[in-house]
Order: structure tokens, then sequence, then C-alpha cells
């Protein structure tokens, strides 16, 4: 076969890539590719605009992508949402090191002691 930037793969070969890689390529994410940009989600009318699954390669793409992609963006929103609605939530720069987290390789893709935090409960007008 062959991949489509003109890459051999021979009868019997193996292949894999790296979700995780792929997350942090400039060329394709552009030179802010290490930068935490949640608006790169965001259409110009500020709704969420997800990404090719091709491109952003989290839950796979085609035939294998995962059945739980759907849930796990509900469920996500939904925590995010209730927590959001009664909490502020200030990451604790002093704690958190400096720049990028270190990552924990995993079935699920976590940072290295957590992400410090301060929650404190909004107060209302």
């Amino acid at each position: 076969d062959t991949l489509p930037d003109g890459t051999h793969i021979g009868a019997g070969w193996n292949i894999t890539y790296s979700a995780y890689a792929m997350g942090r390529l400039a060329a394709i994410w552009g030179k802010d590719c290490a930068e935490f940009k949640p608006e790169r989600w965001l259409g110009d009318d500020g709704a969420f605009r997800p990404e090719s699954p091709f491109r952003y390669t989290v839950f796979h793409a085609g035939p294998r992508t995962c059945f739980g992609k759907e849930m796990a963006y509900v469920q996500m929103k939904s925590i995010a949402a209730s927590v959001l609605e009664e909490f502020a939530v200030d990451v604790v720069r002093k704690n958190a090191g400096s720049g990028v987290p270190e990552h924990v390789l995993s079935v699920t893709l976590r940072m290295k002691g957590g992400l410090p935090v301060q929650i404190r409960r909004r107060v209302e007008a």
C-alpha cells in the first residue's frame, strides 16, 4: 500500500501513529500548536467546531471510530457546565510547573501529578 504522502508500506509491515504527537505537530496545527487555545475548537459564531477525525485522531477515524466518542462529549460538556455554573476554577500556577505539563501515557492520557487548581464558589450578584 502507499500512504497519502507517498510512503510505501510493504506486505506484513506494522505501522502505528501517536495521537499525542499528532496533536502537537506544527505541520497540522500551526506554529502555536503547543499553546493552550480552547478557541481553536470554536467557530466564528462561538459554537463548538469539531475537527476532522483524520486530523484530530484521539477517537480514531473511519470504520474504527470509537463508539463511545459521542457519550464522552456529552459527559464532558455536562460536567464542565455543572461545575462552571457553580464554581470558579483557577489554575494554581506556582504548583502547576512551568509551561507544558508532563503526561502519563495510559489508556486515557492524563497529566503527571494532575492539574493543581483552586476552586471557589461563585458569589451571586
